[in-house]
């Protein structure tokens, strides 16, 4: 049988099957055939909504499902106490699977389309967190003490919080992080890649699955060491615990809650861990980033039917340029760098000087060779390393330590030499090229 008379007979069979005694149930199965890797708490609410929509029209068949009808069921919503949002909710539940019906051509036309209450003056569920809140919770014990609950997943409490304040994330996108989500990119550094590829792994649309670069701050607390200290484990955080509805972040929203209520002392309840995602949407807005990059970061869909176009997963460079601009004003984590903050150097601000065993090793040049003592950066596969050339220790940045090993045995052979050519070629980058690793 051919695909077309395939698509024909499966069209034929799903019409034969909806119009058996419980269309609604049948049509719930056809949205869910189509409608792959949803939460089964997903499944669970459309599943009751499209039921008591059923009930509600006494199971009207669904090609007399009228307009009037789903503004009959909104309304009932707001009379029984429901607010306009969850109203909404409820109404956008049953669009998305009438859909279904109009692709199977089972109703010719949406009844839920348009179908919307006006939300006005509604009180923010979720608030950003201020620079004075973000410091009270940066200088916590469990940042300072080097204290790590066992009910925040141990490293989790650290870390989580960190990055999602850098990148936007969710917390069930950082919780269900696995070591090998950390990738690295030629030329621009490390990043996040996020997605639901791992059999645990669940998004919440498709425009979830994204790459988010690692900012440099987070560099320089640490982030990479402790991903290569997880090198062999599968999952980033594992001392994080499933919910009952098999969450990897359920828990730790329930202790994040009451430990930024009991122990930093921010008792505003509309202040939680999802705070950090409205903390960077509204970070971005500051510092100028463009929407359409800001919504790449975060994940959020963006309304420009033009942007769907091109590859599924936005460019990396711009990505890069955005986190490396990204502050927030008053917020100071010097205390937590366990190497020294520099910003991501520029292409063009580099000069190879040598290159060995996959390493190429270079000076810079022009703003970023003033003022500074020499030093070198190293880089392997995405990743860099900033090494001072009179003491030999790192300075910024991060590499693996079998490469590290090498950089600073070459670094030790040719102090002399290095610090010559860097007072030789100066801010104009007139460096000659050196003897590699032998």
């Amino acid at each position: 049988m051919s695909s077309k008379n395939q698509q024909t007979a499966a069209s034929c069979a799903a019409a034969v099957v909806v119009t058996d005694l419980d269309p609604y149930s049948a049509l719930f199965d056809l949205w869910q055939l189509s409608s792959t890797k949803r939460r089964t708490t997903t499944l669970d609410e459309y599943r009751k909504v499209l039921g008591a929509f059923a009930a509600f029209v006494a199971d009207k068949p669904l090609a007399d499902v009228q307009r009037r009808d789903v503004l009959a069921y909104r309304d009932s919503l707001l009379v029984r106490g429901q607010s306009a949002t969850t109203a909404n909710h409820k109404v956008g539940i049953l669009r998305t699977i009438f859909r279904t019906a109009v692709d199977y051509e089972l109703i010719s036309t949406n009844p839920a389309e348009q179908v919307r209450t006006p939300v006005q003056g509604a009180a923010k569920t979720r608030l950003a967190f201020t620079a004075d809140e973000l410091n009270r919770v940066f200088r916590s014990d469990t940042y300072t003490a080097g204290k790590r609950p066992r009910g925040g997943g141990r490293e989790a409490a650290f870390w989580l919080p960190l990055l999602a304040l850098f990148t936007g994330a969710r917390l069930e996108e950082l919780a269900q992080l696995l070591v090998r989500d950390v990738h690295t990119a030629n030329g621009l550094g490390h990043y996040l890649h996020i997605s639901d590829e791992a059999v645990h792994a669940q998004l919440k649309n498709v425009s979830s699955k994204r790459r988010i670069p690692i900012h440099p701050i987070l560099l320089a607390i640490g982030f990479m060491d402790y991903v290569e200290k997880m090198d062999g484990a599968v999952m980033l955080f594992p001392d994080l615990k499933r919910n009952v509805r098999g969450r990897l972040g359920g828990y730790f929203s329930t202790f994040f809650s009451a430990w930024l209520r009991n122990k930093v002392g921010i008792t505003d309840t509309r202040k939680v861990f999802h705070s950090f995602r409205h903390t960077f949407k509204d970070a971005c807005r500051a510092v100028g980033i463009e929407e359409a990059v800001g919504d790449a970061l975060t994940g959020h869909t963006t309304p420009s039917a033009g942007r769907r176009y091109g590859n599924e997963l936005y460019p990396l460079p711009p990505l890069f340029e955005a986190i490396e601009r990204y502050e927030i004003a008053g917020l100071d984590l010097s205390h937590l760098y366990v190497r020294p903050y520099m910003p991501r150097l520029k292409r063009s601000e580099l000069k190879m000087i040598a290159a060995f065993y996959g390493v190429v090793v270079a000076f810079v040049t022009g703003r970023a060779w003033r003022g500074r003592p020499p030093f070198v950066m190293a880089q392997w596969q995405g990743a860099e390393a900033g090494v001072d050339v009179a003491s030999n220790t790192v300075i910024s940045g991060f590499l693996p330590e079998h490469k590290l090993v090498l950089v600073r045995a070459w670094v030790e052979i040719h102090r002399e030499e290095l610090l010559a050519n860097w007072h030789a070629g100066g801010p104009e980058g007139e460096f000659f090229r050196m003897e590699p690793l032998r």
